[in-house]
């Protein structure tokens, strides 16, 4: 493997190190979240919000990232209603 090739590698783990703490953060909140829907009466499926989340960060992406930052942002949406329907299910 290339030094140039390693080296370019070693920026995507760093940004790993970044990412997973925040996603770990973002679930917490997300199990915090799932919580109120319960108490509330509230579906775990927000499409109204789910819109904005992706119209928001297609603008923090900026235009040439944006397709793809949204599509990686409906997974973590998924796995967040997964994580909160489990949550709701684990309750019951």
């Amino acid at each position: 493997m290339s030094d140039k090739l390693e080296k370019a590698r070693l920026k995507v783990t760093e940004a790993d190190e970044q990412i997973v703490p925040l996603l770990v953060k973002r679930l917490a909140a997300v199990e915090e979240i799932g919580r109120i829907k319960q108490e509330e009466g509230i579906d775990v499926k927000d499409s109204g919000r789910e819109k904005k989340v992706l119209e928001k960060v297609a603008e923090l992406a900026g235009h040439e990232n944006a397709e793809y930052v949204q599509q990686i942002y409906k997974e973590i949406m998924a796995q967040a209603c997964r994580f909160q329907q489990k949550q709701k299910e684990e309750i019951k």
